[in-house]
């Protein structure tokens, strides 16, 4: 539902969630105050026999933390995830790290509370370390049970991660809410460095309410802080790790101090790389540097009370994206959270409230020499491009947990998000081969300008195991989403990329800036148990999710987005809210040597959030350089497919595994009812109902205009649909001389992509098979190795989402690269 709201301002929106926010928190500070009582023990004593034996509906999924030097019974962590249940096979190979497991060295075994459910997955950061993982989304991108999920890379250190064919921008990463600066520079998971995440939920539907409206969901959850079996306890660890091609480096440092009821943890990490070779032996831009630092501090008040908080802190600089506009010249990230847990409150079992604040300052060029190899059309027009961008994502949330009876839970609460962002992109161009001339040095202002959305919303979830052999898990949630300009009338009238400046309302086609959106999901999640070995999988659920502030308000912004690049975006405030309705079914079986599992998935989607073309820009071989676009409805989208995998254990020490994962993805009515004319000088930009947008694509379109129409294209693909790709490999683990040793060698094996959005400049992708071979060494208690070769048929490739162009240098991804690791702990 879109409605439009009488003149107001934004802040006002938050106003009653946040007075909700801080009634509940004071009326539990007074409850807890009353609980201190023999009522209270009671409670708190039921909560650690209860937390002794899981719940019913709720199982126990290990993760591993730097901690302490002896294994120790499970313990609470505080957040609640959603990733799939360990199945007995993976328990198998919980000692094999390429399985997902972890070493059995100087690492405590830690656990949390994760409800059951169908279209999920669970990557623990345990793998980023033989798998030379750089950033969280890289993680996702390396690990082989991330199934159904694919990774734009880039740059070596930042990767976008995509959820079944998701569009760059559409993804909500973990509670906190992680939302990138600029959705075509930074990702989601780029801030965070693989080696300080103790593990990944993968969400692939709407199956889940706690992480805010939308269809798929990333929540990664962040190492522990320490603690110690009986006084102070000083730790730490040191680690090096070098990659040969691109010259990579890095060197982490961690220190712990632990006490049995508090401890704290201090990390610093460095990154440094130069320009990486393709399989033919072409350089390709993508140097960087990179530091981040983590602070990590938890502390046990006392019996079932706890508080855990984080600081998280990355600089990067000189870091050359090829396949986009701009490379960043400098960012920086802040973040801060915390998380206080207590089970001592007279109104609820257990009561969790988080609050986060993430803040990140990123400037950005397009003047290296390296970015106008890959775009020699910038040199051309005499392109000189800079950008400024400020982001913001802060919020709260609050949830109680009750347990109802022996066979049911129930978990409710609220929670209010707040995102801010202002981006500005000055450039200037001169056209060699365009009369007149453009000033040379007029400075042209393509921003998204300062503007915010804030979410507060109500979300309840119950497991329910009372069924025999049958796992329940239903939810459901209501939002209120309100975005709007914040910049004032002076800082928009004179914005766009094409002479004359004109005002935002004339670009955008609108004037409305303000705007409310009334979401609401529910959904079903099941798992029965028919005997021993065989379960069935099932899920059904609706979900919507609003419009960004880049798909509402960028006004003729440089983000390349699409395969093609070179791509100027619109927004569009009249949006409507994407609304899906899906549903998954899998079915698994596991016995003492063979997992095996399938899952199918089809989604309807209403309002796809899309693109239009607006039509190209030629250079003077009159050859199509870049595509203007902008963000549109499309009323029906249909998105399928599957995913599988399998595990046959020859014996306790040599295995076989493999993976397959296929997403189509269909734009039903890519005609419309209307296309949009851009804006002209002065003349703001219209809705033509007298043409439909398929007709004015696939070229047939002027440089200035939407004429020659012509051709419709009533259905295509949706663009950026990833091909059919699959990993099949062999495991191997054992002791020689008291070195434990894992080696895992594996073929990524991608098809070719045919299925394509042609009408906005996507082209065909050859397939590719890419081998891999991985180690790691054991060598005592204290001290491990890794080392592998990817790549090591130096094959030449490219990933379906890389930029290619017709002039220029398209973009190819390493080749063979030999890399080297070592970690130390004391």
């Amino acid at each position: 539902m879109r409605t439009s709201l009488p003149p107001q301002r934004l802040a006002d929106s938050g106003t009653t969630a946040r007075s909700l926010l801080i009634v509940v928190c004071l009326g539990t500070i007074l409850c807890t105050s009353e609980a201190r009582s023999e009522d209270a023990s009671r409670k708190a004593g039921w909560s650690v026999d209860r937390l002794r034996e899981p719940p019913a509906g709720v199982q126990w999924i290990s993760f591993y933390t730097l901690q302490d030097l002896q294994p120790v019974q499970p313990e609470v962590q505080q957040p609640l995830s959603a990733p799939q249940p360990q199945t007995p096979a993976q328990r198998a190979t919980t000692n094999r790290i390429f399985a997902g497991g972890a070493p059995r060295s100087n690492l405590k075994l830690v656990s949390r509370p994760v409800a059951r459910r169908t279209a999920a997955d669970s990557v623990l950061g345990i793998e980023s370390k033989a798998r030379s993982a750089s950033d969280g989304g890289s993680l996702l991108g390396r690990s082989t049970r991330g199934k159904g999920v694919t990774a734009q890379r880039r740059s070596p250190i930042i990767t976008d991660p995509r959820i079944r064919g998701s569009r760059v921008g559409q993804l909500a990463a973990s509670g906190s809410h992680w939302v990138p600066a600029r959705v075509d520079l930074d990702t989601i998971l780029s801030k965070v460095d693989s080696r300080i995440i103790s593990d990944i939920a993968v969400i692939k539907g709407p199956y889940a309410s706690r992480y805010g409206p939308g269809f798929a969901f990333l929540d990664f959850e962040l190492q522990a802080s320490p603690r110690s079996n009986g006084g102070t306890e000083i730790g730490g660890s040191t680690s090096l790790d070098y990659q040969t091609n691109g010259e990579r480096w890095y060197g982490r440092q961690t220190v712990t101090v632990a006490e049995e009821d508090w401890g704290v943890q201090f990390g610093y990490g460095h990154r440094t790389g130069s320009d990486y070779d393709s399989g033919d032996g072409i350089g390709i831009p993508s140097s960087y540097k990179s530091r981040d630092m983590n602070l990590i501090f938890g502390w046990d008040i006392a019996d079932g009370q706890s508080v855990e908080a984080y600081w998280l802190h990355q600089d990067q600089t000189d870091v050359e994206l090829p396949g986009q506009a701009f490379d960043i010249d400098s960012s920086v990230t802040n973040a801060f959270g915390a998380t206080w847990v207590d089970e001592t409150t007279c109104w609820a079992d257990r009561v969790e409230l988080e609050t986060w604040y993430n803040e990140t300052q990123l400037t950005g060029s397009s003047q290296r020499a390296g970015k106008r190899r890959i775009f020699p059309f910038l040199n051309e027009i005499n392109f000189i491009g800079n950008t400024d961008v400020e982001s913001i994502s802060t919020g709260a949330r609050m949830e109680a947990g009750w347990e109802l009876d022996p066979d049911r839970n129930l978990v409710a609460g609220i929670d209010l998000r707040v995102v801010r962002q202002d981006v500005d992109e000055n450039s200037s161009r001169q056209f060699v081969f365009i009369d007149p001339l453009p000033p040379p040095d007029d400075i042209d202002n393509s921003p998204l300008p300062r503007s915010a959305s804030v979410n507060p919303g109500l979300f309840v979830e119950m497991t329910d195991t009372s069924m025999d052999g049958l796992t329940l898990t239903t939810g459901a949630r209501i939002d209120i989403v309100t975005t709007e300009v914040l910049s004032g009338a002076g800082q928009t009238s004179q914005l766009g990329i094409s002479p004359p400046q004109t005002s935002l309302a004339n670009i955008l086609g609108t004037d409305d800036f303000h705007q409310e959106f009334g979401l609401w999901s529910a959904f079903l999640n099941g798992e029965f148990e028919a005997d021993d070995n065989w379960r069935v999988q099932f899920a059904a659920g609706h979900g919507q999710r609003a419009p960004n502030l880049t798909e509402l308000y960028t006004a003729e912004s440089f983000m390349f987005l699409l395969q093609s690049g070179l791509n100027t975006v619109t927004g569009d405030p009249r949006l409507n809210p994407e609304r899906r309705w899906q549903i998954d079914l899998g079915t698994t079986y596991d016995d003492d040597q063979f997992h095996f599992g399938i899952n199918g998935y089809h989604a309807w989607v209403q309002d796809r959030i899309t693109f239009e073309n607006f039509g190209f820009e030629t250079n003077g071989l009159n050859t199509i350089e870049q595509t203007n676009l902008k963000y549109v409805n499309t009323d029906r989208a249909r998105i399928y497919g599957f995913e599988a995998d399998a595990e046959y254990e020859f014996n306790n020490w040599l295995s076989v595994f493999g993976t397959v994962s296929f997403v189509e993805g269909v734009d039903e009515t890519r005609n419309g009812n209307f296309v949009t004319l851009q804006r002209q000088g002065d003349n703001e930009s219209i809705r033509d109902p007298s043409f439909n947008r398929g007709s004015s694509q696939n070229g047939n379109i002027s440089v200035t205009g939407n004429s020659n129409r012509g051709v419709d294209v009533p259905q295509e693909s949706l663009p950026g649909v990833p091909p059919l790709e699959s990993r099949v490999g062999v495991r191997a683990d054992g002791t020689l001389e008291d070195v434990r040793w894992n080696v895992e060698l594996a073929a990524r094996i991608v098809n070719s992509q045919s299925r394509i959005a042609s009408t906005l400049g996507e082209s065909r992708t050859p397939g590719f098979t890419v081998w891999d071979l991985r180690s790691y060494w054991e060598v005592s208690e204290n001290l491990t190795f890794v080392a592998g070769v990817e790549n090591f048929t130096d094959t030449d490739y490219r990933e379906h989402l890389d930029y290619r162009s017709l002039t220029g240098l398209s973009i190819r991804q390493p080749g063979v690269n030999c890399y080297f690791g070592s970690e130390l702990t004391y």
